[in-house]
């Protein structure tokens, strides 16, 4: 429960409603002091810099998310991911508005779907969040009316997936789609479920994350009556993230029989090391979480301080391999710039060596040769 909020704001039952949370989200540092009276030490902080940054990509978080943070610095995973930095401003110029080629023509059929791959769509459609990453590739659009989808625009884009019988999955994205209420979010997941093509549905959220108590008992329930199996994938990037809240969030959706991964974005600073990873993965066991992806940081404008070198990103998954349960080792993943699809990295464990093998590197870095036909 979030702690240390103003007097008039701190009764537990207002303070652990969704709603209350979405609509008393900080845009400014003037709201986190109104919310958090003596919490934490502002005036040390750039105000103008970190100002001019709010007012370059804007800002919102909800109560409950900042004050999981311990102190107001970019050494706080939580304020790091939460409130803007005046590093934002720095842009280098490798960076895009639009860095995973969302809006491709190629890629974009209408508004509010992008399709990437024959089998997969995504259908957007709020483009509204509880919290805005820093780190997020959608920066461009969170938080704008224009990327809502109306009833006319959603109804275009279902009927659009329904025409499609190539398509065997479609992913709810955003925004969040649990933004929506409980009765919009069913109808559309009840279009979806109808269509025979699909086999399953997705629904990618940091809601358990930043507003757990957006997954209620009803939600949950209502989740679970789809008649294809559903996935939820959640967006924990660090273990102070996973709360009593959070875990309790993932445990209603288990119950419900909505199955839950979490996908967490490469960061420097707040989880680039093998000791703040391993904390992480062995969290989202422990609540019932299977890590599924690990995706490099995308070229997102002003998050240049957040990105890590792919080197540094390959030694990671050098040391997490053989010092994490293989089940908890995340796929690490890089968006190719521009809208050409997922590609998968690793460290390179199997390499040619000149007799026509392979020399292979273990965990315990080792190196042993390979060969047969099989190695070529």
């Amino acid at each position: 429960m979030p702690r240390m909020l103003a007097p008039t704001v701190s009764d537990p039952a207002t303070v652990a409603d969704w709603r209350w949370q979405h609509a008393h989200a900080a845009t400014s540092l003037d709201d986190i002091e109104r919310l958090f009276p003596g919490r934490f030490d502002l005036p040390v902080l750039d105000r103008e810099g970190v100002g001019k940054a709010i007012a370059a990509y804007g800002m919102r978080a909800t109560p409950y998310y900042l004050s999981l943070a311990r102190r107001a610095s970019s050494d706080d995973p939580i304020w790091a991911l939460a409130v803007p930095s005046p590093s934002e401003l720095s842009l280098r110029p490798e960076e895009r508005s639009d860095p995973i080629g969302d809006e491709t023509p190629a890629n974009h059929p209408l508004r509010g779907v992008t399709r990437r791959y024959r089998d997969r769509a995504l259908l957007s459609p709020t483009p509204i969040c509880s919290v805005h990453c820093r780190h997020c590739f959608r920066k461009r659009l969170v938080g704008r009316a224009e990327y809502a989808l109306d009833e006319a625009a959603l109804d275009a884009a279902l009927s659009w997936l329904a025409g499609e019988p190539e398509l065997r999955e479609v992913i709810l994205t955003g925004g969040d789609p649990l933004t929506l209420s409980d009765d919009r979010l069913a109808a559309v997941l009840g279009r979806l479920d109808a269509l025979p093509q699909l086999v399953s549905l997705r629904i990618h959220t940091r809601m358990p994350v930043v507003n757990p108590f957006r997954v209620t008992d009803v939600l949950a329930t209502r989740l679970g009556q789809l008649s294809k199996p559903l996935t939820l994938v959640t967006h924990f990037n660090h273990a102070q993230e996973l709360t009593d809240a959070a875990r309790a969030a993932v445990a209603r959706l288990r119950a419900a029989d909505v199955d839950v991964l979490n996908q967490s974005v490469l960061l420097a600073g707040i989880n680039d090391t093998p000791e703040l990873q391993r904390e992480l993965l062995f969290a989202l066991l422990a609540a019932r979480v299977r890590p599924y992806a690990l995706h490099q940081a995308d070229l997102v404008p002003g998050t240049a301080h957040l990105r890590v070198p792919l080197a540094r990103g390959q030694a990671l998954m050098r040391a997490l391999r053989g010092s994490v349960p293989g089940h908890a080792l995340p796929r690490w993943l890089l968006d190719v710039p521009g809208g050409h699809g997922k590609l998968p990295l690793d460290y390179p464990w199997a390499q040619p060596d000149r007799r026509g093998g392979l020399v292979l590197e273990a965990p315990d870095g080792s190196r042993h040769h390979y060969s047969g036909p099989e190695a070529s």
